[in-house]
């Protein structure tokens, strides 16, 4: 969500431009005072005319029942010719229509080289997916006015801080979740692969330099990690428990956690690959 400019005369933007460089030129070119006058008039009479009406949104086509079949029966060959193409192993494929699942069907292996078939139960990792659904999460919690997107992070943080006093007052759970607080790009990612706890890295975040607040934008994983934790504080429970009572546990997700421990210890999950030398290896 980007700063919105707040215009506090009812003349639009585009019709007070115009009318201050109407009278910059006028004065440019010398022109008497009388002049000037009707220049300014004839920019006002211009502020007052009526724009131009915008005609009203029109709602998006609704699919036809018959429309959701005809694609849902081609998803078996689609997925399929898709593996075909990629090699990847498994996929786990839902379609969700009008509040009702109608479609739900595992293919090919949860893990390379096994028998092990996937699911439509089968427990997967997320990665970068885990973005939007963090933001639903959040978004629950601002509609319940448990935090505003416009809160400064600091203020449901415990020991948070940046490198500079001033951004550490002021990043808002918005801009983490915007990427735009400065943090550099993937900032804290490499404690993570060398075996660092979250709460290490998110106390080590106010080491990282930080790039002009709010006129920058860099990919960062703990930066938004902090905004979110910021607010399961402000809700008095754990990221992992404020995701299952406000997203998984209401839609019947009784497979979905935000805990890594619960995936790790999932008997019906999938594990990662990497392709090696064209194909894909546990």
């Amino acid at each position: 969500m980007d700063d919105m400019s707040r215009l506090d005369s009812a003349c639009p933007r585009s019709l007070r431009s115009a009318a201050a460089l109407g009278l910059v030129a006028a004065l440019a070119v010398g022109c008497t005072a009388a002049d000037a006058d009707t220049t300014a008039a004839g920019h006002a009479a211009a502020a007052t005319s009526p724009l131009p009406t915008v005609p009203p949104a029109q709602p998006p086509r609704q699919l036809t029942r018959a429309e959701v079949e005809n694609a849902v029966s081609r998803l078996d060959d689609v997925v399929r010719d898709a593996m075909r193409r990629t090699g990847v192993p498994g996929i786990a494929v839902g379609v969700v229509h009008d509040d009702k699942v109608v479609y739900l069907k595992g293919f090919g292996l949860r893990t390379a080289g096994t028998k092990d078939r996937v699911g439509p139960d089968t427990v997967f990792q997320l990665a970068s997916v885990s973005k939007p659904i963090a933001s639903t999460v959040v978004a629950a919690a601002v509609g319940e006015k448990t935090v505003g997107w416009d809160d400064p992070v600091v203020d449901h943080g415990s020991g948070f801080a940046l490198k500079d006093p001033w951004v550490t007052r002021h990043v808002t759970i918005a801009d983490l979740f915007s990427h735009r607080s400065g943090l550099p790009d993937h900032a804290g990612d490499l404690l993570e692969d060398l075996g660092y706890d979250r709460s290490y890295i998110l106390d080590h975040l106010r080491y990282e330099p930080l790039a002009p607040f709010r006129a920058h934008y860099a990919y960062t994983n703990f930066g938004l990690t902090e905004a979110a934790v910021a607010t399961a504080r402000a809700a008095g429970t754990s990221w992992e428990k404020l995701s299952t009572d406000k997203l998984y546990r209401p839609l019947g997700m009784d497979s979905t956690s935000s805990s890594f421990a619960d995936y790790e210890k999932a008997d019906n999950k999938a594990v990662l690959h990497v392709k090696t030398g064209g194909t894909w290896q546990a």
